[in-house]
This record gives C-alpha cells, sequence and structure tokens, in this order.
C-alpha cells in the first residue's frame, strides 16, 4: 500500500486529485444526513471531526422546541461494537438513509425499532428518556477513548479501524437479535472499479464484498444504489458519491470518511507501456 501511495505522489496525481475532491466536496455542500457536529445538513471536507460525535444522527422530532424532549441522538460507535449493521438496517427495518422513516414512541413501545432492544433487558428501557433524547447536551468525549480503547488505531472518523477490529476478533457484534436465526453470507470476490476521468490517472478503487458482507445484507446495495451489474451504474462519480448517494450512502456519514482516499483508491496505477522505438510524446527515438 506504503508503495502505490508513493508511487501516486511522485507523478502528482495526489494533489490534483485531492483538490478535485475538495472542490467537489464544498460543491456538494447541502446535502449531508444529520450529524451532532453539523445540524444544517452540509458537508465540509474541510472541517474538523470530532471522533466522538463522527456517525452520530440526529432523529428529528415534530415536538415543538417548548417540549421536553429533545431529538434523539444515535451514536453508531456505541452499538457496532456490539450488533452488524444489518440487525438495525435489514432485520429491524432502518433504512440506511437517516430520517425516511416514521418511528413513533407507540412503535418502540410494541418492541419495534429501538424498543427491539431497548426493554430494560438487553438494553436500557425505554423510561430512561435522557439517554437518548440528548440533543444539545455536551457529550462526555473521555467515554468514546474509555469504551474504544484497545482497538485498532485509524486517522479518520471514530479513530478506529472497524475492519481491522473486526478481522482482528478485538470486535464480535451478533449478527442477529437474540433467538432470532442468523441471516448472513459472506461473499468473497474483490471488483476493481477503473477511474478514467482524472489525468494523472489515481489509482483504481478496489472493493471488497468480503469487508460489506460481513456487516450487511447484499439487499443494502443491490439493486439500490448499485445495480448488481457490470457498468450498470456509469453515473457514478465523486460528486455524488459525496452528496450522499453510491458509497456516500454510508461513507463520510458513518463508515470511514472520504478524505480517507487511499482506502479505496487502492490498486496501483496502471502504467501505460510505450511503443518501442518511441519517447513518452510519440517521436521515433534514433
Amino acid at each position: 500500500m506504503k508503495d502505490r501511495t508513493r508511487e501516486y505522489l511522485r507523478n502528482g496525481s495526489a494533489v490534483v486529485f485531492s483538490a478535485v475532491i475538495l472542490f467537489f466536496a464544498v460543491s456538494a455542500s447541502g446535502v449531508r444526513a444529520d450529524t451532532q457536529t453539523d445540524v444544517k445538513g452540509a458537508i465540509d471536507q474541510r472541517r474538523v471531526i470530532n471522533p466522538s460525535t463522527y456517525g452520530d444522527i440526529i432523529m428529528k422530532t415534530s415536538l415543538t422546541d417548548s417540549a421536553p424532549d429533545k431529538p434523539v441522538v444515535f451514536k453508531h460507535w456505541t452499538h457496532r461494537t456490539k450488533y452488524t449493521c444489518n440487525v438495525c438496517h435489514t432485520d429491524l427495518g432502518f433504512p440506511l438513509k437517516a430520517n425516511t422513516v416514521e418511528i413513533k414512541q407507540a412503535d418502540i413501545d410494541a418492541g419495534k425499532y429501538c424498543g427491539a432492544c431497548h426493554d430494560g433487558k438487553t438494553a436500557f428501557g425505554r423510561s430512561e428518556c435522557a439517554k437518548c433524547h440528548s440533543y444539545g447536551l455536551k457529550a462526555d468525549e473521555k467515554k468514546i477513548d474509555e469504551q474504544l480503547a484497545g482497538l485498532p488505531k485509524d486517522g479518520f472518523g471514530n479513530k478506529v479501524n472497524w475492519v481491522a477490529a473486526l478481522q482482528d476478533r478485538k470486535i464480535t457484534p451478533a449478527a442477529s437479535l437474540p433467538g432470532k436465526p442468523v441471516d448472513k453470507e459472506v461473499k468473497e470476490g474483490d471488483v476493481v472499479i477503473p477511474v478514467t476521468k482524472f489525468s494523472p490517472h489515481p489509482p483504481d478503487v478496489l472493493f471488497s464484498h468480503k469487508v460489506h458482507t460481513e456487516q450487511l445484507h447484499c439487499s443494502s446495495c443491490h439493486p439500490v444504489p448499485f445495480v448488481a451489474e457490470k457498468g450498470a451504474n456509469p453515473d457514478r462519480n465523486m460528486i455524488k458519491i459525496i452528496s450522499g448517494q453510491y458509497c456516500g450512502v454510508c461513507h463520510d456519514r458513518v463508515s470511514f470518511p472520504l478524505n480517507d482516499c487511499f482506502r479505496c483508491h487502492s490498486q496501483p496505477v496502471q502504467k501505460i507501456e510505450e511503443p518501442e522505438g518511441e519517447d513518452k510524446k510519440g517521436v521515433k527515438k534514433d
């Protein structure tokens, strides 16, 4: 990985690529799902990310500002050590996109959505309102360091390499709720996604099905947002990803952020062989 990155840096492509990403980030401002650090929904790759609030989802409420209950703050990092993404986003019916389904207190009381776990046995009960309705309250930033101590470190997002944590069994999240059958099929095989719209050419994207299906059901990605056929997603580009489409449904919102470019762009730069007897400009050599 380091050798590939050094090769890319030598030809100056990283500077161009990073500049384009920053331009896209500013252009796509205003389309991010709500997070505790960015309530208005604007996305800005230049902002400083707070590890303790990265991935937080603000669940909008229909209550007025004068009502006693504040909006719910859902902290992904406290949940992903216990369950895979599939449990909430497939089994419990939470869409991957925030605030696209109405969650009523009556549903929770009936054991649906959050109520499937928050019953006072599996997790704290529904009577402890302030633990969830906490928007605007100062977060205890030491808590994340204590609870995630010992996990593989990373330089982005929550500062945890969640893929390595799972592979090294530093965390063992359940793939289903207690007493429920496990609907999990880990898929092998990598997909190389060529990057053709930049010059100099940045590294191509290497997509790992295994890494993703260890956490998610295939239906989370197929047929929406990705049609499961080679070449069937021609409009996929960084502008749309930054605006929350395709990979951006998860990445830069909960999964590692998009400024960790070389986590995805990890395939070696393809070298173009020069025709024998010609230099780089196509001039014949003596």
